[in-house]
C-alpha cells in the first residue's frame, strides 16, 4: 500500500484562517515566518520569509480514543490552495 499525504480539509482551514478557535477554544498566535521549518498543513508548503502564519493546537479526530493525540500545527495566515491527495513527496518534505 502506498503512502499518501493528505492536507489538511479546506472548510477547518478556513474557519482557523478567519479567526475559529483551535483543538483547545483559543484563537490560533500569529506569527511571521523567517523561512526555515514552518510547514503549512493545507498547501503543503514551506511558509516563506516574511509571510504570516498561524500556529495553533489540532486534533484531527472527532472523538477522543488513544490514537486521538493533539499536536501544534502551522498554517498560512492567508488562503492558500489545498494540496491534492498524492502519492508524491511534498514540497515541504524535500
Amino acid at each position: 500500500m502506498p503512502i499518501q499525504f493528505k492536507a489538511l480539509p479546506t472548510d477547518d482551514v478556513r474557519t482557523l484562517q478567519r479567526g475559529g478557535a483551535d483543538a483547545y477554544g483559543h484563537k490560533p498566535e500569529r506569527q511571521i515566518s523567517d523561512g526555515d521549518g514552518v510547514p503549512c498543513r493545507h498547501c503543503l508548503k514551506n511558509v516563506g520569509a516574511g509571510e504570516a502564519y498561524l500556529v495553533l493546537a489540532y486534533r484531527p479526530f472527532p472523538e477522543l480514543q488513544p490514537y486521538a493525540e493533539t499536536g501544534p500545527i502551522f498554517l498560512h495566515a492567508q488562503e492558500c490552495e489545498r494540496a491534492p491527495d498524492d502519492e508524491a513527496l511534498p514540497e515541504m518534505l524535500e
